[in-house]
């Protein structure tokens, strides 16, 4: 049987295919060798751009050696290959680059778990393209392994000075951007399996994690002067919320007694909350209930609670930098940044009650995965307040001491 060369570009010859399967033809391919290498030349279906397209592939079978020195000697090597092809269970997988598959998936905004991604989750993951773009291999999607991840992984984190390494957190956000467009992959029939779960993440530079005790925050208090400042301090104290959510809250969401958290605001961006535990009600103690008081006297007390002069929410990042810096370098008082007081409260209720684990995160409003907490114990806002005014104890006898 003659058979042409697989690298030229005429038509492949009928001889290729012997015999008919049901639904179509049965396939034995073109086994050649090339310099020091048999190969199999074949056809198969693709994906290209999402659309399926038939394509001629050439695939290495094996070196030329004693073991393997005739067509012959190889041909189970290329039944194996061709096998899903004639039994037709073969799923044509995608033949798009990497970067165009990665470019897709953030245009389209749907995460690998078939959602909808949050704005702010598009944006972070933007970031991360931006970061690992240059060290992603002109390859195909469907070729991608997991050393091929790990390449990447490396190659950025080879990016990094000694001195002056990325913070962990970095790695842990770019491995999760490529692990949910390539489980998005997956889910869409693209490729058959994900390369990411198994892939290195390099060591990078620790996070602040620090967390504010109610010492610290008193003493804060007291060199903070401004009413705006005082109020985002002992929000974020003694109610634990996220910054994006203290950002969002609206006059209207707070009834004198409790607050209602219904939206975040991220880089300037009205969204949703973060998770759907994180939409809530959240009991306010007395001694936030005046501090809000104080701010309202300096507020116009509609709109967003935190507010800039236009009516849009607060950034505060300035709002730090013009406010709080420069009263705490005075005292010589280092910052830690706005979440170092949501994680301040966590640690002081576990303290408090270590015993209520299931409190504490409801009032952390943490994502619970035990069964019987999820469906059969739901929070409760009174229970909540209880332990609230545990740690409000605590801070007024900080305060008395002083």
């Amino acid at each position: 049987m003659r058979v042409l060369c697989m690298f030229c570009t005429q038509s492949v010859p009928a001889t290729w295919y012997t015999g008919v399967r049901s639904g179509g033809t049965m396939q034995r391919g073109a086994i050649r060798k090339h310099g020091k290498f048999w190969w199999l030349k074949y056809r198969e279906s693709v994906l290209e751009n999402g659309v399926k397209v038939r394509k001629t592939v050439n695939k290495k079978l094996a070196p030329f050696s004693r073991e393997y020195q005739t067509e012959q000697s190889v041909r189970a090597l290329a039944d194996v290959i061709l096998a899903p092809l004639n039994a037709g269970t073969h799923q044509a997988t995608s033949v798009d680059s990497v970067k165009s598959f990665l470019e897709s998936f953030l245009t389209k905004g749907e995460g690998g778990r078939g959602h909808k991604l949050r704005q702010s989750t598009i944006d972070s993951y933007e970031d991360m393209y931006k970061l690992a773009k240059q060290h992603i291999p002109d390859m195909e999607l469907r070729k991608v392994r997991t050393p091929d991840i790990n390449n990447i992984m490396r190659a950025v984190a080879a990016e990094d000075d000694a001195e002056d390494r990325r913070a962990q957190t970095v790695y842990y956000n770019l491995k999760n951007f490529l692990s949910s467009a390539f489980r998005y992959g997956v889910g869409h029939g693209l490729i058959d399996s994900n390369p990411v779960r198994d892939a290195i993440i390099p060591e990078g530079s620790e996070s602040d994690t620090y967390a504010y005790n109610l010492e610290e925050i008193y003493e804060i208090m007291q060199t903070v002067k401004k009413p705006v400042a005082k109020a985002a301090i002992m929000t974020a104290t003694f109610t634990g919320l996220r910054m994006s959510e203290i950002k969002g809250l609206r006059w209207e969401d707070y009834d004198g007694n409790i607050l209602n958290i219904r939206r975040a605001v991220v880089n300037g961006v009205v969204d949703e909350v973060k998770t759907r535990t994180s939409r809530a009600l959240v009991p306010v103690i007395k001694t936030l209930k005046n501090v809000l008081a104080d701010h309202l006297k300096h507020n116009s007390g509609d709109g967003y609670i935190f507010h800039g002069e236009t009516g849009e929410p607060v950034r505060f990042e300035n709002l730090v930098r013009r406010d709080i810096l420069p009263a705490l370098e005075k005292k010589k008082i280092k910052w830690h940044g706005m979440h170092a007081f949501r994680r301040g409260l966590s640690s002081v209720l576990y303290d408090l009650i270590p015993e209520q684990e299931l409190t504490i995160k409801h009032i952390m409003r943490h994502a619970v995965k035990d069964v019987t907490g999820k469906h059969y114990i739901k929070p409760s806002l009174e229970r909540n307040r209880e332990a609230l005014e545990m740690v409000e104890k605590q801070y007024l006898k900080i305060r008395r001491r002083s």
